[in-house]
């Protein structure tokens, strides 16, 4: 079988975890080129894969007046994503695209019809649904084996600031969408149920210092989910996080729960104090391209074998346009001091 060609389109820290997936352990695939306007970090990134500077690019429009691809994987600042994708599939290209989604619901809904229209791909960069815990939890919850839920919890922690054009809520959609949209999605793959209503406070607790540079800016979050059935849920985000990389969930049910994710790095883990003495320290993941490390690749073969087989993908542009819907409800929850009805925000 030959192998599906593919161009990544960014060359930051999500784009190289792609281009090297893509490059070196997905046999599947052949990474034929690399896009960024940021010219010499795609050359940078294109000589540790040993891939030759001509199939560097600063456009994606460049890219494929040159490369014969049949897919391309958006790894861009997020209000590039809806012109990035509309450009690929409208050309017949499938895409795959990192979170959020889109900048607007408006973006994202032209993106999942231009994927219906021209009968292609559109896999969102949901990477925790490909995380065995993750995937092991669902299957445990679909099964009953802790009953109905009545309660679930997703809570995100990173030890670095958001890139600074998310800061602006006329550019991006702060933590609640760069971060936390993961987690809205976390409470629907585990629990089956659609977001109803938010309720969300925050600011800027670990940084009040950049509200002077950005009025919008905030980097801690707490969201009241209200479910199908009257299920509740929360969600929480905090960036920077001081202490490392921390991500769990929790699905409590009528006969048990589940909790996915821990502080613990390892499996065995050694508890020490402090020099001096004092409390014993946790060993915690220093960044999320560790944690997930498996899970990127998993998501990333998915992807390759859709394209490949025709296949439609487990995380679809309407996962991602429903996890988008939930952050933009929640923002104006947060802005405006009041429970927002996703229904306010659009269908």
């Amino acid at each position: 079988m030959e192998r599906v060609r593919l161009v990544v389109v960014g060359a930051g820290r999500a784009g190289a975890v792609h281009a090297r997936n893509l490059r070196w352990r997905i046999s599947a695939a052949s990474l034929e080129g690399l896009v960024d306007p940021e010219v010499e970090r795609a050359k940078g990134l294109a000589q540790e894969l040993d891939l030759p500077q001509g199939r560097v690019f600063r456009s994606l429009e460049e890219a494929l007046a040159t490369l014969d691809v049949e897919a391309v994987v958006i790894a861009t600042p997020t209000p590039t994503h809806g012109p990035l994708a509309l450009l690929a599939l409208e050309k017949g290209l499938h895409v795959f695209c990192e979170k959020p989604l889109a900048r607007s619901l408006e973006e994202g809904r032209a993106m999942v019809e231009a994927a219906r229209r021209t009968g292609r791909i559109l896999q969102v960069g949901f990477m925790r649904r490909f995380d065995p815990a993750f995937r092991e939890a669902r299957r445990l919850i679909r099964e009953g084996a802790i009953g109905r839920p009545l309660y679930l919890r997703s809570l995100t922690r990173c030890p670095g600031l958001l890139p600074r054009w998310a800061w602006n809520p006329e550019e991006g959609l702060g933590l609640l969408g760069e971060v936390s949209s993961h987690d809205f999605d976390v409470l629907r793959f585990l629990g089956g149920l659609e977001i109803l209503r938010v309720s969300a406070w925050g600011g800027a607790l670990g940084r009040p210092d950049l509200r002077q540079e950005e009025d919008g800016f905030y980097d801690t979050v707490a969201v009241l989910v209200q479910l199908q059935g009257g299920v509740l849920g929360t969600v929480e985000g905090l960036c920077p996080a001081g202490y490392g990389y921390d991500t769990r969930a929790e699905v409590v049910g009528e006969e048990g729960a589940l909790l996915v994710g821990s502080l613990e790095r390892y499996p065995l883990v050694q508890i020490r104090a402090r020099q001096g003495g004092g409390l014993g320290e946790w060993s915690i993941h220093p960044s999320w391209s560790e944690r997930f490390r498996e899970a990127y690749w998993a998501e990333m073969h998915h992807f390759v074998e859709c394209v490949a087989r025709g296949l439609e993908p487990e995380v679809t542009g309407e996962d991602g346009l429903r996890a988008l819907q939930v952050a933009v409800a929640a923002n104006r929850s947060l802005w405006e001091g009041r429970p927002v009805d996703l229904g306010e925000v659009g269908p």
